[in-house]
């Protein structure tokens, strides 16, 4: 009796053979693949990690965007509450007059911040060698107006600021108070 042998029959038969072999080397190189350490991130990876910080910088930006604001509306209030400090001090060391009188008692605004910038007799003059002074290095800008009239000041007969920006600051010949005069900030120092 002669077998016969087909191909699919040594096929198959090689292959039950050989298939404990196979399957050992395919674990074998599966292990080694696993073991082997990653090279890099894949795209998937990176773009998860991208979108995670586009949500922290959405969340972040606000605060910083408000910060700012946050910080000039305190350095305004600061110098306000700086220049009342000194305009009640000139007062005490003149007789009762604010820097907007002359040494004659006449208004005299243009020389309202030189008073305040220099040294001064007790009349109000401005002299080099004056007793009293300076109460202020600089006026200070407002820094929520143009800087073509954050230190320019604005007298008048109103209470108030007007809030109208066209200058930096409003004194009060009413009431001889200093006020902010830009539309924005310090407005709790009204």
């Amino acid at each position: 009796m002669k077998f016969r042998i087909y191909p699919d029959d040594l096929y198959l038969r090689w292959r039950a053979y050989q298939a404990p072999a196979l399957s050992a080397r395919a674990e074998m190189r599966r292990h080694q693949q696993m073991d082997r350490p990653r090279e890099g991130f894949t795209l998937v990876e990176t773009l998860i990690v991208v979108l995670i910080l586009a949500i922290l910088a959405m969340a972040v930006a606000p605060e910083f965007a408000t910060s700012s604001q946050d910080a000039r509306d305190a350095a305004l209030v600061t110098d306000l509450q700086t220049v009342r400090q000194q305009l009640l001090l000139y007062k005490e060391q003149h007789n009762g007059r604010y820097p907007l009188l002359d040494p004659s008692g006449q208004q005299d605004t243009g020389s309202f911040v030189d008073r305040l910038t220099s040294r001064t007799a007790a009349d109000g003059a401005i002299e080099n060698t004056g007793q009293f002074g300076p109460y202020l290095t600089e006026w200070p800008s407002n820094p929520f107006c143009d800087a073509a009239v954050a230190q320019k000041i604005n007298f008048g007969k109103l209470e108030t600021s007007p809030r109208d920006g066209t200058s930096g600051w409003y004194f009060s010949t009413r009431t001889s108070q200093i006020y902010v005069n830009s539309k924005d900030g310090a407005t709790s120092m009204d």
